[in-house]
């Protein structure tokens, strides 16, 4: 073969390599392996709710979801699309560095052991508890759970530095998400969450058990809504924050609160009489594809609209008017609407606009809520 051959195939392969570089290099991050442009973002987006969940992302970029969700809500944003995980930076703690988790922000890492028809040998289930330096005093107790595909630990940053004088627990689902109807965990998550409440008790006597909050996110959320209603008696709930879900039909229905006699399966077949009242806040983004704003199928089933799931909480513990009609909601802040039962300790906030991950929006909630609260000003 003569040299000006040789040089021409050398040319022509060097072109082809060029050319599928520029074209590769538009679709993934070097080294991170996950797709960050905009187009990409928008094309796996299906339900175009504005936020990629773990099933929309395809199965090769999927390996790096949780780097991607750098908050941990089982939600990847734009933003953090864009970012290709770097807000997450090398001192920020990760699940699997439990030891900077806890020089970072005071917290520990803690295992409970259970079993169950998924797992019959037994395997140690992860939470994380923060508690404030100063312990001099006692402190009321939030518990944090993720949403589908989402992880304990970040939802620790997601509100530290909002709740300081609280003592935050997080608590990681089996499979990373929580059993409520057709999740992949079939995991016992009540008596989960009850165990763990005994350990930080016995762990942390400045802990108020009076002052017990439950906040979740979107899978989260229903299991916010299955502590409600199933929870230990001699368990008092004070306050509980579910966003971007609504009660699922198996969980409410014909006016009555349900549970279920068997955690393997999605059939609550046991009426449950709601014991105590609670302050109940739900906060839902009215352009929510995921779980829809005005009710239908989500990835658990079919679900109450947001406004419906608000008034079945409120009826419950008292209220004996009418659901709010969509047009008396009370502006409490831009693109924010308030419906509130006060006779039933419910208060639901419309997020105008807001998709599954609230958007622009949602930043002002967090303040609102520490407000209708009463909780502390930056705690």
């Amino acid at each position: 073969m003569n040299v000006s051959k040789i040089f021409s195939i050398s040319w022509c392969w060097c072109l082809l390599c060029v050319l599928l570089f520029t074209s590769f290099q538009s679709y993934f991050v070097f080294g991170q392996g996950y797709v960050r442009e905009a187009g990409n973002f928008q094309s796996w987006d299906v339900n175009k709710d504005g936020v990629l969940t773990r099933e929309e992302v395809p199965a090769g970029p999927r390996r790096m979801f949780e780097r991607i969700d750098t908050n941990g809500d089982g939600k990847v944003t734009l933003e953090e699309h864009r970012s290709g995980g770097r807000q997450r930076d090398r001192n920020t703690p990760t699940d699997k560095d439990p030891t900077n988790l806890e020089k970072k922000q005071n917290s520990l890492r803690c295992t409970i052991r259970q079993a169950w028809v998924q797992e019959p040998t037994g395997i140690e289930r992860e939470y994380f508890v923060r508690s404030p330096k100063n312990d001099t005093h006692s402190y009321p107790i939030t518990i944090l759970f993720h949403g589908n595909g989402g992880a304990a630990e970040p939802m620790i940053r997601n509100w530290d530095r909002t709740l300081t004088d609280h003592i935050l627990i997080a608590a990681q689902g089996y499979e990373r998400s929580w059993n409520i109807t057709k999740e992949r965990s079939k995991a016992p998550d009540v008596d989960f969450v009850e165990m763990i409440l005994a350990e930080v008790l016995k762990r942390y006597p400045q802990a108020d058990e009076s002052q017990l909050s439950l906040i979740g996110s979107s899978n989260g959320a229903g299991m916010v809504y299955r502590l409600l209603i199933e929870m230990n008696d001699s368990i008092h709930i004070k306050n509980a924050i579910a966003f971007v879900s609504s009660l699922n039909e198996s969980q409410y229905h014909d006016e009555q609160f349900w549970k279920r006699t068997d955690e393997t399966t999605s059939r609550y077949d046991l009426a449950v009489e709601l014991s105590e009242r609670r302050r109940i806040i739900t906060v839902h983004g009215s352009a929510d594809s995921v779980v829809p704003y005005n009710g239908g199928r989500g990835p658990g089933g079919e679900h109450l609209s947001a406004q419906e799931s608000a008034y079945a909480w409120a009826a419950a513990q008292g209220y004996r008017g009418d659901k709010k009609p969509d047009v008396e909601g009370k502006p409490c802040g831009e693109k924010l609407l308030m419906y509130d039962y006060p006779e039933g300790g419910v208060t639901h906030i419309k997020v105008l606009d807001g998709r599954h991950g609230l958007g622009p929006a949602g930043a002002s909630v967090k303040p609102l809520l520490v407000k209708m609260l009463g909780w502390s000003a930056g705690s």
